[in-house]
């Protein structure tokens, strides 16, 4: 078998050879890019953007024109796309995370509008708490990261694009109901009638989420005391507003500003159920944003963006009565941040020069509300830069992308409520090479490959401990990887009776990871973050999309991956890493006739562990999808009928998903 080092040299010298025969026959290779996903309006393409037309990364891009109108969540959006795992505590609304190739998903860097929302305190991005309603389009980079991020991880990178403005005035009213009392209402303004403009988005969700449910009694082996029962305590609502205001000084200089505010009261059930639990975890959090845009600037023509923002995040977890926790709790979190970022780039005929450089300050408090104590106050101060090169040749057939990233990270922590730990504080610097290839060997065909090294550093969380039950390791080293992918896409449109156009991807990829922090716990149940084992994860990709002539398109997706734990513990070495899937596969039909569309979709995931013992195997998740929508002038209906098979899946272990539901929404658009 090889090894790890041995398949990256391995790998990426096949990936290089097979593009040679590119470079020979380069000179009668056309430049039309290719388009590997569904068709559907871009929205205008902004300096700072990532350049989809010549990037080697693998990455998929996720319209509006796929959600719009229905009653749906970030996490229900994205779980379909290749390559991506999310994990739910239960419905609508619920804490929800995403998997990357096998990633953590700390390991996973979530942007919007360029901020980043991975916090220094831990944890990965509760997608439930991004309201769709303001959501323009989601990309998806896989593994690798372009250098307009200047983050990126193990994972690679979510990228989610609020609304942009339009020129003209439009306007939209949508309201929808469904299974559990779930309820909707959102309203959307946008004006452009010249060089000012503005837009309103505006969004409620709630939902009492009383799905029934299977309770063991605490005794999975023993069905003979198994019965079904309302979920308790899993309602949930929530209200968002964005609002930007842009303004065009003149036809290469723009200037916008962005707020978004969002709300959430939540309530948390317990793992058996009971009916006695209050427990509730309430956010709110706003987002400011103020961004110039100026590009053809300077004699060598230059393109900038440039932006400060700021946020703010206010968490509160009320379990008073000790109804889920170790002991009675009441605690307020508060995440202030400050940031700073400029991009720029330079283009010519044989490059494609972009720079990053971004500065942030972050600071986290934690208090006991019961007791009105302060219990821990930590800073991260953050300076990052970052340099990436399209490098173009044989008439741009064929382009090698080399990229580096540096990081310098200052943590401190200010107070402690244990008084030793006080003033702790550490510097770490990082730098992070990538390299990509892409060749176009045919109008229709191109193969690309990535080879990229990236960290993660401990959050405050792994560094100082938090919240009662886990302390803290100081000498905890960061996470690194090396990623690396190699594969190709296939697009073409014809011109015959039967078919309009196929699209075909497949692609390899591998992460070995070094020093993975690992959470272990001792007798009394108070946990610890420790550097105990190393992972090595690699898998499969691809996709199939086949429009016909009928207006029916077939959709076909599927991931294979195998996750490896290489722990220093003998009982867990070899095993698989937990919480991730091996094989998952979506099939979708759509019709499109005239104004209606239907579809029909199965989805199958399969082979996962809940437990680093691989003592806990998670059952097969196998669900049935369908849905119909109308578009009748100005008006918009749909209906959408979820686990139709109504499969009673945990992604945790005694946290289940809903089984069949309904959903109706309409929207009015003017």
């Amino acid at each position: 078998m090889f090894t790890s080092k041995f398949k990256i040299v391995v790998y990426w010298l096949i990936s290089t050879a097979l593009c040679i025969p590119c470079i020979t026959y380069g000179e009668s290779i056309s430049l039309d890019p290719i388009i590997v996903t569904a068709k559907s309006p871009e929205e205008p393409h902004q300096t700072g953007d990532v350049d989809k037309t010549n990037t080697p990364v693998f990455y998929h891009k996720i319209q509006r024109t796929e959600f719009e109108g229905k009653m749906e969540d970030l996490s229900e959006v994205i779980e379909k796309q290749t390559g991506i795992q999310v994990r739910q505590t239960g419905g609508l609304g619920s804490f929800s995370t995403v998997s990357l190739r096998g990633s953590s998903s700390e390991q996973v860097m979530v942007y919007l509008d360029g901020v980043l929302l991975n916090d220094a305190s831990g944890g990965g991005v509760d997608l439930s708490n991004i309201s769709l309603s303001d959501v323009d389009s989601i990309e998806i980079y896989r593994g690798i990261s372009p250098i307009n991020f200047s983050k990126a991880s193990i994972g690679g990178v979510v990228n989610i694009n609020t609304r942009r403005t339009q020129p003209g005035f439009n306007a939209n009213l949508t309201t929808g109901y469904g299974s559990f009392n779930s309820k909707k209402i959102s309203g959307f303004l946008n004006h452009k009638p010249g060089p000012l403009d503005y837009l309103i988005s505006a969004d409620y969700l709630s939902s009492d989420n009383d799905f029934r449910m299977l309770n063991n009694n605490g005794t999975p082996l023993n069905p003979d005391d198994d019965f079904r029962e309302n979920r308790n305590n899993a309602q949930f609502d929530q209200g968002s507003l964005l609002a930007r205001l842009g303004y065009d000084l003149n036809d290469n200089t723009r200037l916008d500003a962005i707020n978004r505010w969002f709300a959430k009261d939540q309530g948390l059930p317990s793992w058996n159920n009971s009916e006695l639990t209050d427990t509730d975890y309430d956010t709110q959090q706003n987002i400011s944003t103020l961004k110039l845009t100026a590009d053809d600037i300077t004699s060598i023509h230059l393109n900038t963006s440039s932006q400060i923002d700021y946020s703010t995040k206010t968490e509160e977890y009320d379990d008073s009565e000790g109804h889920i926790g170790l002991g009675n709790q009441k605690m307020r979190y508060t995440t202030d941040r400050f940031g700073a970022g400029l991009f720029a780039e330079w283009l010519s005929d044989t490059h494609s020069l972009g720079f990053e450089l971004t500065a942030q300050q972050e600071v986290y408090n934690s208090r006991d509300l019961l007791n009105d104590l302060k219990l821990n106050k930590s800073e991260r101060q953050t300076m990052a830069a970052g340099v990436q090169d399209i490098f173009f040749f044989l008439d741009r057939a064929f382009s090698v992308t080399p990229a580096l990233r540096y990081q310098y990270i200052r943590d401190e922590l200010k107070y402690s409520a244990v008084p030793d730990r006080n003033n702790d504080s550490q510097n770490e610097n990082y730098a992070n090479p990538q390299i990509g290839l892409k060749y176009k060997i045919l109008p229709e065909v191109a193969l690309k490959s990535n080879l990229a090294q990236y960290d993660r550093e401990p959050s405050f969380f792994e560094l100082y401990g938090d919240r009662g039950i886990f302390v803290g390791n100081p000498d905890l080293k960061a996470e690194s990887g090396i990623n690396f992918d190699a594969g190709a896409e296939y697009d073409k449109e014809f011109d015959n009776p039967w078919i309009k156009n196929v699209s075909i991807y497949g692609l390899y990829f591998f992460s070995d990871i070094s020093d993975l922090i690992t959470r272990s716990y001792d007798a009394r149940g108070i946990g610890k973050s420790e550097n105990i084992s190393d992972a090595f994860v690699d898998g499969i990709e691809s996709g199939l999309t086949i429009d016909t002539l009928w207006s029916i398109r077939l959709i076909e997706r599927y991931t294979w991956q195998e996750t490896e734990n290489k722990s220093n513990i003998i009982a867990f070495d070899g095993n698989e890493l937990p919480g991730r899937f091996e094989n998952s596969w979506l099939s979708r039909t759509e019709y499109n006739y005239l104004n209606f569309k239907i579809f029909i979709e199965y989805i199958r995931e399969s082979g996962m562990y809940y437990d680093t013992a691989n003592l806990f195997e998670a059952e097969t998740k196998s669900e049935i999808n369908s849905g119909i929508s109308w578009l009748w002038n100005s008006w918009m209906l749909s209906l959408d009928a979820k686990n139709l098979n109504d499969d009673r899946y945990e992604d945790f272990n005694g946290y289940p998903l809903p089984g069949r539901s309904y959903f109706f929404a309409v929207k009015y658009s003017i």
